[in-house]
């Protein structure tokens, strides 16, 4: 099967219609049903939905799959094509990453911008998302090394090449009327508080205060650790959030450990196992592996 037909396939896909993708990448649309047929004669199956007087198709389960394993196949085309191009000493190149929810900005400072120093003619494509879309991410090639805060999906189709222990804390205001006159809260002195919680730490502070048989007050739940952060800044309640050891809070809050909390919480930087790395990400990962202070679980010439 011709490499355009899979890309058309996607146009077709992300335009929503016939239509829109034939005006998107200039080819009729006679031409791009013939494809469609094509490729549903190929994998003996239906693809896509169209109705009558509809202007928006629907994809059927091998649609879906396709969709998804095209964007794999097209990917490592790209791929292919920018490392032959640079592979001479992979000084030049994209880094493509799918990095958990309102992390980007701590991974961009500590990681990407010391990196891009060195390496000016690298450019990057970040994609941000919950921990489901960033297996989809990674499964389907639109990302090449994820930066994971909760352990993915299907752990068994991912290789963690580095982890970060991160503590789960709780954060208040300075001068916050909630937790006053205590460091290191206990769990019955935290349920007293209303509680705001990343989505990650509320799925394991359930299960922990579940065991004690202890009923928190829970204010929010939220996608994102910065929005979980909003709640202590305007001491609205105390949020309930992983952190990276020396890492640095908005001004204004305070971090404090909880008496009696202990989790194996791992910040990871992981790929799809078995898919070879581009030049360019090998050479990031030497560069982590160098300056961060992360335990290596794979030996960087073994990639």
């Amino acid at each position: 099967m011709e490499i355009d037909n899979y890309r058309n396939f996607l146009a077709i896909v992300e335009a929503g219609s016939m239509t829109a993708a034939s005006e998107y990448i200039h080819i009729a649309q006679p031409a791009l049903s013939k494809q469609v047929k094509s490729l549903e004669n190929y994998f003996g199956t239906k693809l896509i939905i169209t109705t009558r007087g509809s202007k928006h198709l629907i994809l059927t389960d091998a649609g879906r799959i396709l969709y998804h394993k095209a964007k794999y196949i097209c990917s490592l085309e790209d791929m292919a094509k920018n490392e032959i191009g640079d592979v001479s000493d992979g000084s030049k190149g994209t880094l493509r990453f799918t990095v958990a929810n309102s992390r980007a900005a701590v991974f961009i400072k500590e990681c990407l911008e010391p990196f891009h120093r060195l390496f000016p003619l690298i450019n990057y494509e970040i994609h941000e998302g919950g921990i489901t879309e960033q297996s989809q991410q990674l499964l389907s090639g639109i990302a090449e090394l994820g930066i994971l805060s909760v352990p993915p999906i299907h752990q068994n189709n991912f290789d963690v090449l580095f982890r970060r222990k991160e503590k789960i804390v709780c954060v208040t205001a300075e001068n916050s009327i909630f937790l006053k006159g205590t460091t290191t809260p206990t769990l019955p002195e935290l349920a007293e508080c209303p509680l705001c919680l990343s989505t990650g730490c509320h799925l394991m502070m359930s299960k922990i205060f579940a065991e004690k048989s202890i009923r928190p007050q829970v204010l929010s739940i939220c996608t994102t650790r910065t929005t979980a952060l909003c709640w202590a800044e305007d001491d609205c309640g105390v949020s309930i959030v992983p952190m990276e050891p020396k890492e640095k809070l908005p001004e204004g809050l305070i971090a404090k450990a909880i008496t009696g909390v202990d989790t194996d919480l791992y910040k990871t930087v992981v790929r799809v196992k078995g898919r070879p790395l581009s030049v360019v990400a090998k050479k990031f990962l030497q560069f982590y592996s160098d300056v961060r202070d992360s335990e290596r679980m794979i030996k960087i010439k073994d990639l």
